[in-house]
């Protein structure tokens, strides 16, 4: 049987470590702002969309960003790229809530049934701790671990993935997390930060704060929680002094935890807008 090929989409956070030493093929986004369409990826950063969105009148919610999975011809073309050494295929991608990719995924690997065997796995996650998963099954796979054994690996390691981020661009929130547009008004007015957290994919908004002081206090409570943190990332947009306060406060707090500077993806920029902080932590079990 061939050896197991690990794909993903361009949500997930991948070191330049592991590129380097794992080979990953990964499906891009499609970021629609107005009539325009962008693929995501090192050419379309968060900050090429919000300048886009600049340039644009106004973000209203029927002007917000979307992001939209790659064309059904793409996945299709990615899973049989390469070949017949690999016909056994695992497929993570961002939550489903979040992304339609995982559905698309899953159509692609329907109209390829008999031909590959294809696991398509939603993350319930974003960013790090998508990416993270992708890690642990590439590992996996370099080690000759099954199909079915990659794929079991992957889904154990979900529930141990969480999620915590603020965002002060509540207009977003009005169509990501449900947020009211009266709330969403009056909380920008008063420069609220709304917390968020993903709760089965989703994304919840939690509570709010007003200072960017409480914001990295509530994050830093938040991993400080866990009894076995493993790995945090930690990723923002126009938060620069209270990121890096935040992550020198978790690495001198958690010294055998891998605490790692995470990139900010467009398609999460979509869904929480600029001026974000927030963190991903996967833990591990005693």
């Amino acid at each position: 049987m061939g050896k197991v090929r690990i794909i993903t989409d361009s949500n997930a956070y991948l070191s330049p470590k592991l590129l380097a030493n794992h080979k990953i093929e990964v499906i891009p986004h499609r970021i629609k702002i107005g009539g325009a369409f962008y693929e995501e990826g090192a050419n379309f950063t968060t900050d090429d969309l919000l300048r886009k969105l600049r340039d644009t009148q106004g973000i209203g919610l029927n002007n917000l960003p979307e992001v939209l999975p790659a064309d059904i011809n793409t996945i299709l073309d990615t899973y049989q790229s390469t070949d017949k050494e690999a016909e056994q295929i695992v497929s993570i991608h961002m939550s489903s809530q979040l992304s339609p990719t995982w559905q698309q995924a899953r159509r692609a690997a329907e109209l390829l049934k008999g031909r590959y065997s294809i696991r398509v796995i939603d993350s319930m996650s974003t960013s790090f701790g998508l990416g993270l998963l992708v890690e642990k099954a590439v590992q996996a796979a370099d080690q000759g671990a099954t199909l079915s054994d990659i794929a079991r690996i992957v889904n154990g390691a979900v529930p141990h993935l969480y999620v915590a981020m603020f965002s002060e661009s509540l207009n977003y929130l009005e169509r990501s997390a449900n947020l009211g547009p009266s709330q969403s008004l009056l909380g920008t007015m008063l420069g609220i930060k709304a917390m968020l957290m993903i709760e089965e994919g989703k994304l919840m908004s939690l509570e709010k704060v007003q200072t960017r002081e409480e914001v990295v206090e509530k994050l830093y409570e938040f991993v400080a929680e866990f009894a076995h943190v493993e790995r945090v990332g930690v990723l923002h947009h126009a938060y620069e002094e209270p990121y890096l306060q935040l992550i020198n406060r978790l690495k001198e707090f958690l010294p055998h935890a891998q605490v790692e500077a995470v990139s900010y993806p467009p398609s999460l920029a979509v869904h929480l807008g600029p001026n974000m902080i927030g963190v991903v932590v996967y833990e591990g079990t005693l």
